[in-house]
């Protein structure tokens, strides 16, 4: 401490020294992270194999340290016995940590009447307890033990070094707060020059173009001080401790550091900076996954040259306006993944923050319960937490009726709206959605015709080889068209499952539940081939033929029915009548065709009893397989009609 300065510490008057004091924590803080990341990427250097050595020269001299010797410290970390490990300057590194952690004390004590005496107390028992656990007693060797205890940042673990500098930083803040000598548009700041205003300004534009979409959240405090050449612009974001933005300017070079304990915020928050000319080091998100086990946080260290003033304060400002989209980001990001998948569920959050609209009005409005609200009503049957909205509308609608509910109660929070009113709204725009989005209910109706068509081509053709006296493997036909059947039948299921939680999958449950008669008689008819004897009389050939036409024609004329109904254009309506009236006349011709088929083989004096038998079911099962088709068509052309 300077003569002066102890002089007037002697005389009693600390509070003179205050400033002095907070300007030096607020540097320790910075030298303090500055060691933590040291350490951590020196361990991460040493167990991992691919021997990265990542630079943070420029990061040190930012914070003011110039022994260049730490720039060898990560690259000569290696891996010691048992759980020792020997990195360069350990006891030094670990020393000037607990040193800076002093130095954030100091102006605690300094004060009597503005901060808690017990409070600095159990500071201060902190630091001593940590100290006497982490000095390494070697000057290169350290345990990994300590590095737990001065890295985590893990509350759930026990009390670390981090946490200590965390909690120190936030009290300091607060202090620094108390006696800011200087308010620049509501960032609380201490020792400005006059080239340092318009840049505090410039950034407090862009938190005030957004702040209101944080609601009643707390958090965006900003803080603005000058410490040596550096000025140093820190806000809040929210209260989660490990969660600060501090940004370095120097001349027209800023240095954004975020810290963070979700990596996919941090990816979030660097896109959202996409339009100006940021380099960003990995190193940080890399090191953190590999170091996972340990409860660290993420930080993200992005630096902006700016090449002129006009375009450094732009930069300032879009970086505040985007702070309040990382408030409670992860809670929505999760509500959001009970409705859409995850990358939805991102892209959601990013269109929010590039609308100015956000989350946070979602939220206040109840998120999640917001939306099952609006389905529960719409479905009128209650819905389970997490019901997908997927289960009811197509990706691309649901993304669109969540992107109206965000944008609807950002606007209508703002505007004082009735909360019953929005949702209302959300209720009556998910209710449009899912009426729009009925066709798509289709699909599995149109499936489900397809693999109808296919068993019908499939039995007309065995018919003809086996009429025509062709050696043909009739069991393993039958299983073929056994495995069809079944497909067609897991449809089925899916539509009853939809229809128990949407009233408006009923009626094409009951389209494809008839039309799964006719997979059902298809299946029975390839059956009964494989009973049939290798001799048969010359006419069952010609009327089997006739008769396996009829059906693929029948199935053929079924399946663009349900196409045409698909589309959903008006002028596909006629597409569906004129389909029905082709499935009309086939019905007519199969049930004649049938009746003479069977009084043939009842007077052909070759047909055996076992021939008559089974080729009168295998045509009763194929004309019941027209009239079930038919049937399914008549129920889809009056829903479309009534439609």
């Amino acid at each position: 401490m300077p003569k002066k300065a102890t002089v007037v510490g002697v005389l009693g008057e600390k509070d003179l020294l205050l400033p002095g004091l907070v300007h030096e924590a607020l540097a320790a803080n910075g030298r303090a992270k500055y060691g933590f990341t040291l350490l951590q990427l020196a361990l991460a250097h040493a167990n991992a194999a691919d021997g990265t050595v990542p630079d943070l020269r420029s990061e040190r001299e930012l914070v003011g340290i110039g022994d260049a010797r730490f720039d060898r410290v990560i690259g000569g970390s290696r891996r010691g016995h048992g759980d020792e490990y020997r990195v360069p300057l350990a006891k030094v590194i670990v020393e000037q940590l607990f040193a800076d952690i002093d130095a954030m004390i100091a102006p605690l004590r300094a004060v009597s009447t503005s901060y808690d005496p017990k409070a600095t107390a159990a500071f201060e028992g902190r630091c001593a307890a940590l100290k006497d656990s982490c000095l390494p007693r070697d000057e290169d060797v350290i345990l990994a033990e300590a590095l737990v205890l001065l890295t985590s940042s893990d509350r759930s673990r026990g009390d670390s070094a981090h946490l200590l500098v965390f909690d120190l930083h936030k009290a300091v803040d607060a202090l620094a707060a108390s006696f800011a000598t200087d308010d620049v548009d509501g960032a609380k700041a201490y020792g400005l020059n006059d080239a340092d205003r318009p840049l505090v300004a410039a950034f407090m534009r862009g938190v005030h173009a957004t702040e209101a979409l944080k609601f009643t959240h707390p958090g965006l405090e900003t803080m603005a001080i000058r410490s040596g050449d550096v000025l140093v612009i820190e806000n809040d974001i929210g209260e989660t401790s490990a969660h600060v933005l501090v940004i370095r300017i120097d001349a027209l070079r800023a240095i954004v550091t975020n810290t963070d304990v979700h990596l996919q915020r941090l990816a979030f928050f660097r896109r959202m900076l996409d339009g100006f000319p940021m380099s960003w080091t990995d190193v940080r998100s890399r090191s953190a996954r590999e170091l996972q086990e340990v409860g660290l946080f993420y930080e993200c260290i992005g630096t902006l040259e700016a090449r002129d003033r006009e375009e450094f304060e732009r930069f300032l400002a879009r970086l505040g306006s985007r702070i309040v989209f990382l408030i409670d980001w992860n809670r929505a990001r999760k509500a959001l993944r009970a409705f859409v998948p995850k990358a939805a569920s991102i892209e959601l959050l990013e269109w929010a923050a590039n609308e100015d609209v956000g989350h946070r009005g979602w939220l206040e409005m109840g998120g999640e319960q917001l939306v099952l609200d609006a389905m529960a009503a719409v479905i009128r049957i209650p819905v389970r937490f997490g019901e997908r909205l997927d289960d009811v509308l197509e990706p691309p609608a649901a993304a669109e009726f969540l992107r109206f509910v965000l944008r609807t109660c950002s606007v209508g929070l703002r505007q004082k709206r009735s909360r019953s009113l929005m949702r209302a709204e959300s209720r009556a725009a998910l209710s449009t959605a899912v009426q729009a989005g009925g066709d798509r209910l289709l699909e599995p109706v149109v499936a489900h015709a397809v693999i109808v068509a296919d068993m019908a081509s499939a039995l007309r053709d065995q018919l003809r080889r086996l009429a025509g006296g062709q050696p043909a493997a009739a069991d393993a036909f039958a299983d073929s068209v056994k495995d069809s059947e079944h497909r067609a039948d897991e449809i089925v299921i899916t539509l009853r499952t939809m229809a128990r939680r949407m009233p408006e999958a009923a009626p094409y449950r009951d389209i494809v539940e008839i039309a799964d008669d006719a997979a059902d008689a298809i299946e029975e008819a390839a059956f009964s081939l494989s009973l049939l004897p290798c001799e048969l009389p010359p006419l069952f050939g010609s009327y089997v033929g006739e008769l396996g036409d009829l059906v693929v024609s029948t199935t053929d004329a079924y399946a663009a029915c349900t196409r045409s109904a698909r589309r959903g254009r008006p002028d596909e309506v006629h597409g569906v009548l004129d389909a029905f009236d082709v499935l009309s006349g086939l019905e007519h011709r199969m049930d004649n065709t049938e009746r003479r088929f069977v009084a043939a083989l009842a007077h052909e004096p070759e047909a055996s009893g076992k021939v008559f038998a089974i080729g009168s079911r295998i045509a009763d099962q194929m004309e019941h397989a027209v009239d079930a088709l038919t049937h399914a068509a008549l129920l889809l052309r009056d829903h479309v009609t009534a439609r």
